[in-house]
């Protein structure tokens, strides 16, 4: 390298427009890198023959897993790829750069570091200053929350896996905690005391407690307060506690001592080899979870993606957990990823709702390498009844092909995906019930998914359910914002036709309120115009039968049947009440309903009960859901009402009996639910009332001929 070139170099390096943008990019490559070389080619905007041909130039010395594995850029060689790409934009050849730039860089850099990562490097504890942080633009901050939200939810939703599932192993919801040293990933330390946890240097902890809340924190020399409390163990495969191989990094388990447990932890070699597999990322990423977690300024991102109409939009954490997945499926011995891509798939909501044979999926996120377009590419089990992804969905298992032959009809889309050799579908969330959303994943490999794979794929699924319920919640928190400004009591719009209880006590309270100043010489009524009711009788109607229908129907047909019920009983007011006008009908909860009749005696009121009785006797057709057309018949529904009623004489006792207008209408509301409560005692479709000649309540049983009147 000729003193000319190098003078040349130099003198642009020290250009602080130049600095600044290197320094951007080392800051943008150590918030957003993965290692693999197709990642480092596309932060710096390479092809991955470009990155070849530099290290032929001894400019890059990418790692190597094993023995001819994959190419790995630590972050020094991510920081000579910032620098390599800013002299390349500027015209310089690879030729002209010498192969020690980063130490140019470095002599020539503004700031005062010994070495060109020594602003990131990992400390072994934090560094005392007294300056102010560095203030950035809001803008920025919003920027680095977004480049750091994936980093940040991966690395405490794995550490929360990883916990739970050790936790299966330990009896009674026993604390626990796993501590991954960042600054000393190997060679493994040998630790025989929790009071050797300082050794480990910077470290990342994930902590489950006893309620099944997790914790993570980054800390610079990890100790506890007293530390005899607490029993320090490898992450190896154990049995009672004793290691049955050595350590191969330095992740260790944290346990309350012993004495205090009434079982020893012992650990298959399965559960740590997958544990390792799924926490390798963290290692890797040491540095720049140190910036997500460490004493730094963090801003909070809540992730909320409308996978439902924003089609185009791509989700930090979907996408990332989709790139990600694809990098610990491994490389072939060609230097390729062992699994060339993965997709996941969302029932279309844009249709109606379905039944779950009928459901249409659609690509919603998907790794790099994916040849579907995402919110476009569609899987209908009409068109495509032999598709993995349909069947696992359908099926709530996971559906594997470890060879994919020429004429494999399950293989429907050979001319998009070409000639992959094994193929997964993954259901999500079948757990609990009806799935959430299917993960598919292709290889050019034949059989590329062994039982270890198929379990990492498992993990993966329930980091990738607890985004989707998570966004979930969030749109709910923010939808119709509006109409809690227009009805703050109306919570659930789904009764919003119906007055509510709060109505019926607040009209109740209203009535009691002008009969008192009626009667009050020193008050007068607020409306002389509208006649006080002689009498004041009630109706309550609940359903029978209530949670035999629900165990056989579900909670959705059950709410569509207490609003049926509610609108055939606003139907049957006008026929069989002549002064309908004078009757009010509420919705109080589950499936009951009250009525307040006004100038109804007893056996008026008795005798429409009845009448209701009779008519609501029988078949009610119902709408399944709102948006869809078809009616499910259901058989057999009965219902059983009580009556009360109070003449004004006795209303005007009430007054002078209770301190307050809420004490009486409380006191007659509880009434009625106890007359209701014997008519279920009496097992339903009957009508219990007020009886004067027993002075009690009991079931009512009226002559023929005053019904057919």
């Amino acid at each position: 390298m000729d003193e000319y070139n190098l003078q040349r170099i130099q003198q642009y390096l020290r250009s602080k427009e130049v600095q600044e943008r290197i320094q951007r990019n080392i800051q943008r490559s150590r918030i957003e890198a993965t290692v693999t070389i197709g990642r480092a080619a596309q932060l710096f905007g390479f092809s991955e023959s470009k990155l070849r041909e530099l290290e032929s130039l001894g400019l890059l010395n990418p790692l190597r897993k094993e023995n001819k594995g994959q190419r790995q850029y630590t972050l020094n060689e991510l920081d000579k790829l910032a620098i390599i790409r800013e002299l390349l934009d500027a015209k310089y050849t690879a030729a002209e750069i010498p192969p020690d730039i980063e130490e140019l860089w470095s002599n020539v850099h503004e700031r005062d570091v010994s070495s060109p990562l020594s602003g990131f490097a990992l400390p072994s504890s934090p560094a005392p200053s007294s300056e102010p942080p560095e203030i950035l633009p809001i803008n920025v901050r919003i920027e680095e929350a977004r480049s750091l939200l994936f980093w940040r939810f991966f690395a405490s939703h794995s550490l929360r896996l990883a916990l739970l599932l050790i936790s299966e192993y330990l009896p009674n919801n026993l604390p626990l905690g796993l501590i991954l040293s960042l600054a000393h990933p190997t060679p493994a330390l040998t630790l025989s005391s929790i009071q050797q946890l300082p050794q480990l240097g910077t470290s990342l902890l994930g902590w489950l407690s006893k309620s099944r809340s997790s914790h993570t924190l980054l800390t610079f020399s990890p100790f506890f307060q007293y530390s005899s409390d607490y029993t320090l163990l490898p992450l190896v495969p154990l049995h009672e506690e004793t290691p049955l191989e050595p350590a191969s990094d330095n992740t260790f388990l944290i346990l309350e001592r012993l004495d205090r447990r009434s079982h020893a932890l012992s650990l298959p070699s399965l559960v740590v080899s997958l544990l390792r597999r799924l926490l390798a990322p963290l290692y890797t990423q040491a540095a720049l979870l140190v910036h997500s977690f460490g004493p730094t300024m963090n801003d909070l991102l809540l992730p909320a993606t409308d996978l439902t109409n924003s089609a185009n939009y791509h989700d930090l954490l979907l996408t990332g957990l989709a790139d990600l997945l694809i990098e610990l499926g491994g490389s072939t011995e060609r230097d390729t990823p062992r699994w060339r891509f993965c997709l996941l798939l969302l029932p279309d909501t844009s249709l109606h709702p379905l039944p779950l044979q009928q459901q249409v999926l659609i690509a919603r996120a998907q790794s790099q390498r994916s040849p579907y377009i995402q919110g476009q590419s569609f899987f209908s089990p009409q068109k495509l009844q032999t598709s993995l992804s349909i069947r696992a969905f359908q099926s709530g298992r996971i559906i594997y092909k470890p060879e994919v032959v020429a004429n494999d009809r399950t293989f429907v889309y050979r001319e998009i995906e070409g000639e992959i050799r094994s193929n997964i579908a993954v259901p999500i969330g079948s757990e609990t019930g009806h799935p959430l959303a299917v993960l598919y994943v292709a290889s050019d490999e034949p059989q590329a998914f062994s039982l270890e794979d198929q379990r990492l794929l498992r993990l993966f699924a329930r980091l990738i359910e607890n985004v989707l319920r998570t966004s979930q919640a969030h749109l709910q928190m923010g939808s119709e914002l509006r109409s809690l400004m227009r009805t703050p009591s109306v919570v659930d719009s789904f009764f919003g036709e119906f007055l509510s209880e709060n109505e019926f006590l607040h009209d109740l309270e209203a009535l009691l309120a002008r009969l008192a100043s009626a009667h009050d010489p020193c008050q007068a009524p607020e409306d002389a115009s509208e006649p006080i009711p002689e009498v004041i009788s009630f109706i309550g109607l609940d359903l029978d039968e209530q949670e035999s229908l629900a165990s056989q129907y579900g909670d959705q047909i059950m709410r569509n049947l207490t609003r049926t019920l509610g609108h055939r009983i606003q139907e049957l007011l006008a026929p069989l009440i002549t002064k309908s006008f004078n009757c009010q009908l509420y919705y109080m909860h589950a499936n009951r309903f009250y009525l307040i009749l006004r100038d109804f005696s007893l056996e008026d009121a008795r005798e429409k009960a009845e009448r209701l009785r009779v008519s609501l006797d029988g078949s009610i057709a119902i709408k399944q859901t709102d948006l869809a057309d078809n009616i499910l018949i259901l058989p057999h529904i009965t219902v059983h009402l009580a009556v009360t009623s109070y003449t004004q004489a006795k209303l005007r006792a009430f007054l002078t009996e209770y301190a307050s207008l809420t004490e009486i209408s409380t006191m007659l509301s509880q009434t009625l639910d106890v007359v209701l409560k014997l008519g279920t005692d009496e097992g339903g479709n009957t009508v219990v009332a007020w009886n004067p000649r027993l002075g009690s309540y009991f079931p009512w049983q009226p002559q023929q001929e005053q019904i057919e009147q």
